[in-house]
């Protein structure tokens, strides 16, 4: 499951960087994630739930963090960027 959430986590942080026309040196992001494995009726249902910032932090210099919004994608975005977080 560590190896699935990386990938997921990698390519939504990397098209968040990218959409705020940074580098990936450049800036980051933040998530929290709560892995659920079961349903209501308590069979086994191993999915997570993530939030994501709905931006990034600019690194310049030796200045502090500066938090960048990133606007909310659209559909395509949305489906370009769903295979390749399954199929990396």
């Amino acid at each position: 499951m560590g190896k699935v959430l990386r990938i997921i986590y990698r390519a939504i942080s990397t098209h968040l960087l990218h959409k705020a026309g940074l580098q990936l040196n450049d800036g980051a992001t933040g998530a929290v994630t709560l892995i659920q494995r079961f349903g209501s009726a308590l069979n086994l249902n191993t999915h997570f739930h993530i939030l994501l910032l709905d931006g990034v932090y600019v690194y310049r210099d030796n200045r502090p963090p500066r938090f960048q919004r990133v606007k909310a994608p659209v559909k395509d975005e949305l489906e370009d960027l769903l295979p390749r977080a399954w199929f990396s």
